[in-house]
């Protein structure tokens, strides 16, 4: 709220206030005037409306100055008020003016008129509540295009109702005690609009009340969670209302708890626009729910009891049969109050059964976490909840913001000790909500891991797919620029050769030694095509004969040692390949890139069971910078990657490189 805007709502307060302080400094001298006190005639009703609606409205329209409904509770405020303020100035002008008995004063100006106006300017703030202010509430704006209809009856209803208090006598008002003995005032001859105006003027209100319900109803189950708490403060404000209006009826202060019944409605719709997350007053939410639901059932109830029963047990049994269902209604219609504003924060088992519902349905990883925010954000009922992986948001349910940056809740998520990820919180949490927290955490711990595991397998199936692909395409310039000219080249070999068998029989044998040898040079092609998809000294030696016998061709640049114990075990096929040919990687690269003389080749079973671990080390100068680290370390690291094994490289100028890469040996 700017400076500006505060001092404005300060100022319409203040004038706010005078008119009501101004209706309580004359109340004494309207006492003495033999007037009706400022409770019995309602007018208390009206002092508190105009404050609880007024001065909440300002407070809102200065917070959020577009917001129509904080206008509305202005406008119904101001009405009241002026109504008020009217009312006292005309009864006093009035009654002053023809009490010569008391005093010989001659009345006040304007005082019948004034009393009037406000005869019927209560009408349109009344009538506004119940309809237009539910209808826009709490946007400012009708649900859709479709509720215009109800939007017209409401002002059509307010016009006619406000019209008819217009066309009538201000005796109208059947409260005894107002007005002098024989006072008729102004328009004592009219009676109001026509019967059949006024039924369908009747009629339209009554329409537009149900339709606003309505809406109410339709916002509340197509909402957000957001919306929904603010219509939650409207619902808990009605009930406390009725309730507090049926209370009146039963008791002998009934005309105080009348006008404090206008106070539960504006305050919360003040609280539901403006700051409807205070934590603070969850608690009121929850009770006022109860209270006022308990009350309106309570009522219903002892109609039913008193209209059925009454003349046969009386008003006293009736109201004792009723009591006696105060208790076990209070506790369930609590609990159901409690729910609606906390979720399942005080039913552990109930919030773990819907979590387990949730992970038995969701299909993919991705879409298990989402369901799983999303549930833990309805069962903790808050606003906004996301799951983060390092660097990343992986699911997210509601709308982050409305709480401010310091509200916000950050949990682990640990998996066997070790953190997968967090859990963050749209707003702080309880005490017992963190310990609710506490026995949902582990299961989304579980989804997270599923998740990054999906993820891992996701990865590694792409680069999979990758290297099948690059396989094939070598495969394919192998055979097609290789292979395939080849033997073109040797058919049309074939057909010279064919050619000079009777013309030039020596020029035929000539080619057809040519061709002998290059068919021998393709069969070389071929079996080293064949080779390079699986080298055949793995199925003859074994791993560590074929790794004996590479380093051997590298006699002259590189003297090769390849170390393996005797009891080495059986190796899966792709494990082999994966060891073989990241060895021979890694000697080619000590020799091109590092000038080493020494390399060593170590083979051993890691004390982690089922892992391979093999270790390459040079005494050259190390392979270079990152820059110059091109395809073969990349296809080293992937090869290993692929089959979820590590590589490590430390690469030091003068000490060496040395290699360590370690392929678990269960692989499918």
């Amino acid at each position: 709220m700017t400076d500006r805007s505060a001092r404005r709502a300060a100022v319409a307060a203040g004038a706010l206030l005078v008119l009501v302080l101004g209706t309580l400094v004359v109340e004494p001298r309207l006492r003495q005037l033999g007037v009706t006190g400022i409770v019995e005639r309602f007018d208390a009703f009206r002092a508190v409306a105009a404050l609880s609606f007024g001065v909440p409205g300002l407070f809102v329209v200065a917070q959020r100055p577009g917001s129509r409904v904080g206008w509305v509770m202005v406008v119904v405020g101001t009405a009241q008020g002026l109504g008020l303020a009217l009312g006292a100035y005309g009864l006093l002008g009035i009654n002053d003016g023809v009490n010569d008995s008391v005093d010989d004063g001659i009345g006040l100006p304007g005082d019948e008129w004034a009393m009037w106006v406000s005869n019927w300017v209560w009408i349109p703030a009344y009538l506004l509540v119940p309809t237009i202010f539910l209808l826009i509430f709490p946007d400012g704006r009708l649900p859709s295009r479709r509720w215009w209809p109800a939007s017209a009856a409401a002002y059509a209803g307010i016009g006619v109702n406000t019209l008819d208090w217009m066309l009538r006598p201000v005796t109208y008002e059947q409260v005894p005690g107002l007005f002098p003995k024989g006072y008729t005032g102004v328009l004592a001859g009219l009676t109001g609009v026509p019967d059949v105006l006024r039924a369908a003027g009747t009629v339209c209100t009554v329409g537009a009340v149900l339709a606003a319900v309505g809406s109410l109803v339709g916002r509340y189950r197509s909402a957000d969670e957001e919306v929904r708490r603010r219509l939650q403060w409207v619902l808990a404000a009605a009930l406390l209302t009725v309730g507090l209006l049926g209370v009146a009826l039963f008791v002998p202060w009934g005309p105080v708890i009348v006008a404090l019944a206008a106070v539960p409605l504006p305050v919360a719709v003040s609280v539901a626009v403006v700051a409807h997350r205070l934590w603070d007053l969850d608690l009121l939410l929850s009770r006022a729910l109860a209270f006022g639901a308990v009350s309106v059932a309570l009522l219903a109830a002892y109609a039913l009891v008193a209209a059925t029963l009454g003349n046969a047990i009386g008003s006293g049994a009736s109201a004792l049969i009723v009591a006696l269902a105060v208790h076990p209604l209070y506790l369930r219609v609590s609990a159901a109050a409690n729910r609606l504003v906390y979720g399942d924060r005080d039913d552990p088992a109930r919030a773990l059964r819907r979590l387990g519902v949730r992970l038995s349905d969701a299909g993919a990883p991705g879409d298990l976490l989402e369901r799983m925010a999303a549930e833990v954000g309805r069962v903790l009922r808050i606003h906004y909840v996301a799951v983060e992986e390092p660097g990343a948001v992986v699911a997210s349910w509601g709308r982050p913001g409305g709480v401010g940056v310091d509200a916000t809740e950050r949990v682990p998520l640990l998996y066997q000790g070790e953190r997968v990820g967090t859990l963050v919180l749209g707003e702080r949490l309880r005490p017992k909500d963190r310990a609710l927290l506490a026995q949902l955490a582990p299961h989304v711990a579980v989804a997270v891991r599923a998740h990054r595991l999906g993820a891992d397998l996701e990865r590694s199936h792409g680069r999979l797919l990758a290297a099948r692909q690059e396989e094939r395409d070598r495969l394919l310039y192998e055979l097609h620029d290789g292979l395939g000219p080849t033997l073109a080249a040797l058919a049309l070999q074939v057909d010279r050769g064919r050619r000079l068998v009777d013309t030039d029989p020596e020029g035929a044998k000539r080619v057809m030694d040519e061709l002998s040898g290059r068919i021998r040079g393709t069969v070389e092609n071929v079996r080293a095509i064949v080779n390079d998809l699986r080298p055949p000294p793995l199925d003859t030696l074994g791993l560590t004969g074929a790794l004996a016998e590479l380093g051997r061709g590298f006699a002259g640049d590189l003297a090769v040692e390849v170390e393996a114990p005797p009891d080495l075990p059986a190796l899966p096929p792709p494990v082999e390949l994966a060891a073989y040919r990241i060895a021979a990687e890694a000697m080619t690269n000590a020799v091109r890139h590092a000038m080493a003389s020494r390399c060593t080749v170590s083979l051993r079973a890691s004390d982690a069971p089922g892992v391979l671990e093999l270790r390459v080390d040079d005494d050259g100068v190390g392979v270079g910078a990152p820059a110059r680290h091109g395809f073969g370390l990349a296809s080293m690291r992937r090869r290993s990657e692929e089959l979820n094994g590590t590589f490590e490289l430390l690469d030091q100028a003068g000490a060496g490189t040395h290699l360590v890469v370690r392929l678990p040996l269960a692989v499918r």
